[in-house]
């Protein structure tokens, strides 16, 4: 079982949405799932994770493969992971708290990766000067722009905001089919009910939803490749597709 926990020590970091989205794009690949409440909410009934799983019971497409664990101390969160791999989950995905106590420290020490959201500078600044005292410096940390819009300068200040940590290059934009995932389910199938040709009214919506699916599915897939070791890079114009593969880089 692979382990993913979603860090950012400032609310609003957007990391329920990331562990919403990922969730789906594993589930898409035909993985079993663990999401892992582990945040302020967990056990409550306003819970954003528990409205989300019920919207997605209720297609009925991951029954089987989708189980969420709510966590409120260090010994459910310990429990909740190794019965979720004993059930054979692929991939446990856990949420956190901007407030990181020790059922959170917990999480963070046993995640195979650690994702830290941000959706502006100010954020990932924040996160960047508080990695040090909670996660001891780890090796596969990785920060995520996430709720940008293609093209402006804010996604790539809030890159250099993360300082010298690697920063996933798949990016989450801001979309309605990330953003009210609790309303709408598996974002695959928001999009499958959305679909509808160019001519047709709600046209615009159709294609904003399957533009985010497929940023969802890309950074999935780049979190495969993290899981193995290896990072996306840019293509300098001097070095071969050949310089790449040697080097072992995805």
């Amino acid at each position: 079982m692979q382990t993913i926990t979603f860090f950012a020590n400032k609310g609003g970091s957007g990391r329920t949405v990331s562990t919403m989205a990922l969730a789906s794009g594993f589930l898409a690949q035909g993985k079993r799932v663990g999401v892992m409440d582990c945040s302020d909410l967990a056990g409550c009934e306003a819970s954003p994770l528990r409205a989300w799983l019920q919207q997605i019971l209720r297609c009925e497409l991951h029954r089987q493969q989708l189980k969420l664990i709510e966590c409120e101390t260090r010994e459910e969160v310990e429990d909740g992971a190794a019965g979720a791999q004993a059930q054979g989950i692929d991939v446990l995905l856990i949420d956190t708290s901007a407030r990181t106590y020790e059922p959170q420290l917990v999480a963070l020490d046993m995640a195979d990766l650690i994702i830290a959201p941000a959706i502006g500078p100010l954020e990932a600044k924040h996160i960047s000067d508080s990695v040090a005292k909670y996660l001891d410096t780890p090796k596969q940390f990785y920060g995520l722009v996430i709720g940008s819009h293609n093209g402006l300068p804010i996604a790539a200040k809030t890159r250099k905001a993360f300082g010298f940590h690697h920063v996933l290059k798949s990016e989450l934009p801001w979309a309605e089919a990330l953003s009210e995932q609790m309303l709408n389910g598996d974002i695959e199938q928001f999009v499958a009910t959305l679909a509808c040709k160019p001519d047709e009214p709600g046209f615009a919506r159709f294609r904003a939803a399957q533009a985010a699916w497929n940023a969802v599915q890309r950074l999935t897939f780049e979190v495969e490749w993290a899981f193995d070791g290896y990072r996306l890079e840019e293509l300098d114009g001097d070095q071969s597709i050949a310089h790449f593969g040697r080097k072992a880089v995805a």
